[in-house]
């Protein structure tokens, strides 16, 4: 199994084992799927303190096998599921009551989110040398050579690349990249709308309903995005809701509306799809946390009424 994969490809690794073996570790031990033990944990507290170990033995493995697509996809993966679930969550949490150390904590986010970034990009430039070249002097040439296969790293590429800018939204250099690495997601988009179970879609929604329009965003593209997410995943993952509740629904004000959707997160059973327990126990966790912060979010709400 997979965690057991790490540990023996870090022993063999670190202590000379055959290259044979080695490369069986290695095969063994690449793709999304090895990534599933920590995604279908019930254990919040045992993944955080887990993948860091995980995420350096990944790198580990790349060493071994610098042109295995697959581990590139893995450490993409998982750098940025760490920096998401646990690192820029953090950060959110101590803001209120510690400006300096949620400031630490999205910068600690941002990098992660372009390292994981810029494996999925390793990962692409091994089948398309000079892919990242190409997209910074022609993006609709380059992101037309990609096709379904390249999803997956297109997706994380995007992902860690909007992550990081909206963690550190002071480095102008990085901001100036945002129409690039949103391109990327929309030929996501269009390439495979299910991808990750509706996970481009729960992108959009925070992307189109966490900017006001005047920056770009949309309300009604926001909700469009949310329906398509909950009808991919029948409604059995409980973060499409709060995606939604913490962006159009906080920014219109609709205090009913935000409690509603957060209640949806909380009734979704998060026994019932393993692949999803974890982000399905998260989701509870901070629609929980956000109903104790509702007058802290609406300016006009009174208790009681």
């Amino acid at each position: 199994m997979p965690a057991l994969a790490v540990i023996l490809g870090a022993f063999l690794l670190f202590t000379g084992g055959c290259t044979a073996v080695k490369r069986a570790v290695v095969g063994s031990f690449s793709g999304e799927k090895a990534l599933e033990v920590y995604t279908s944990d019930d254990d919040p507290q045992l993944v955080r303190e887990a993948l860091p170990f995980g995420l350096k033995t990944y790198e580990i493995l790349i060493t071994e096998d610098p042109e295995n697509s697959s581990l590139y996809l893995s450490a993409a993966a998982g750098f940025i599921q760490y920096a998401s679930a646990f690192i820029a969550e953090d950060a959110v949490r101590v803001a209120d009551e510690d400006y300096a150390r949620s400031k630490e904590l999205k910068e600690r986010a941002a990098r992660l989110y372009m390292r994981g970034s810029r494996y999925a990009m390793r990962g692409i430039e091994i089948g398309y040398p000079g892919f990242e070249e190409l997209l910074r002097e022609d993006p609709d040439d380059a992101l037309s050579r990609m096709w379904n296969s390249d999803v997956p790293f297109l997706f994380f590429v995007g992902a860690g690349w909007l992550g990081a800018i909206s963690n550190d939204p002071s480095n102008m250099a990085r901001v100036a990249e945002l129409s690039l690495a949103e391109a990327v997601m929309r030929r996501v988009l269009e390439l495979d709308e299910g991808y990750g179970d509706g996970a481009v879609h729960e992108f959009f929604i925070v992307f189109e309903g966490g900017r006001s329009e005047a920056m770009g965003g949309s309300p009604e593209r926001a909700r469009e995005h949310y329906k398509r997410a909950v009808e991919i995943t029948g409604g059995r993952k409980a973060s499409p809701h709060v995606a939604l509740a913490t962006t159009v629904l906080v920014r219109e004000q609709d205090v009913e509306g935000f409690r509603a959707l957060l209640e949806k997160a909380l009734a979704v059973d998060v026994q019932e799809v393993k692949k999803w327990r974890l982000s399905n126990i998260l989701a509870r966790e901070k629609a929980e946390w956000l109903l104790g912060r509702i007058p802290d979010l609406f300016v006009d709400y009174e208790e009681g009424k």
